[in-house]
C-alpha cells in the first residue's frame, strides 16, 4: 500500500469495530482485576506514515509513560501505549483497585501495574484482530518508559522506521466511575502487513474494494 488515505471511512469503520471489541474485552479483565466496572472505547482510528507519528503527537516535550512491545507470528508488528503523565496516577491507582488520587507518588508497585495495564490492553487488542485475520499474534514483555513524547519515538521509530511504512493509531478511552482517561495504542505493523489485514477486512465484508 502507497498511501494510507486510500483506507477510507469504510475500513476505519471496520478497524474502530475491532478496536472496540479489543477495548470490550480489555474492561472486563481490568473490571475483574480491580474489583470495581471499568467501561473502554476507541472513539477515533488513524493510519498514518511511521515518520508523521511525532507530528500528528504534536512532537510534544510532555512527559508520558510509553508501554513497549513486540508482536511476533503470522504479523509481525511493534505496539506502543501512552498515556499523559497526568493519568499516571489515576492509572496506576486504578490497576491496585484504590481509590482514583489517593497516592502522589509513583512507586515500584505502581510501575509494575502500568505494565500490566499494557499487557492487558495490548493482549485484548490482539486477540480480537488476530480472531478477525485468523492469524496468530504474540506479544512479547513489555517495556515501560517515563519520558518525553518526543524522547520515546525517536527511539523507537530509529528501530522500526526501516520495516514499518504506516502505523495504526487508536484513541483510547479508559472510564471509571466520573474519570475518563485517555490514551493512544499504535500497532506499528511491518511492510505488507496493512495490506493484510485491508484484504482480511474485504473478506469479511464480501467486498472486492470498498
Amino acid at each position: 500500500m502507497d498511501d494510507p488515505n486510500q483506507i477510507n471511512e469504510f475500513y476505519r469503520d471496520a478497524l474502530r469495530e475491532i478496536g472496540n471489541i479489543g477495548a470490550g474485552n480489555a474492561a472486563t479483565a481490568l473490571s475483574q482485576l480491580v474489583g470495581r466496572t471499568i467501561t473502554m472505547s476507541v472513539p477515533e482510528v488513524v493510519v498514518i506514515p511511521v515518520e508523521k507519528v511525532p507530528e500528528i503527537m504534536g512532537g510534544s516535550d510532555d512527559i508520558v509513560a510509553g508501554i513497549y512491545l513486540e508482536v511476533f507470528g503470522d504479523l509481525p508488528a511493534k505496539i506502543l501505549v501512552t498515556f499523559p503523565h497526568k493519568n499516571l496516577l489515576k492509572l496506576t491507582d486504578m490497576m491496585l483497585g484504590e481509590t482514583l488520587g489517593t497516592n502522589a507518588m509513583v512507586s515500584d508497585m505502581k510501575l509494575s501495574a502500568l505494565k500490566e495495564l499494557g499487557t492487558i490492553l495490548s493482549g485484548a487488542y490482539l486477540n480480537a484482530l488476530a480472531k478477525f485475520l485468523d492469524m496468530r499474534m504474540i506479544p512479547s514483555v513489555p517495556a515501560l518508559a517515563i519520558d518525553t513524547m518526543t524522547a520515546i519515538l525517536e527511539t523507537i521509530l530509529v528501530e522500526i522506521s526501516m520495516k514499518a511504512p504506516y502505523a495504526l493509531m487508536l484513541r483510547t478511552e479508559i472510564i471509571e466511575t466520573e474519570n475518563k482517561i485517555s490514551g493512544t495504542f499504535f500497532l506499528i505493523p511491518e511492510a505488507g502487513a496493512l495490506d493484510a489485514i485491508i484484504a482480511a477486512i474485504q473478506k469479511a465484508s464480501g467486498v472486492v474494494d470498498a
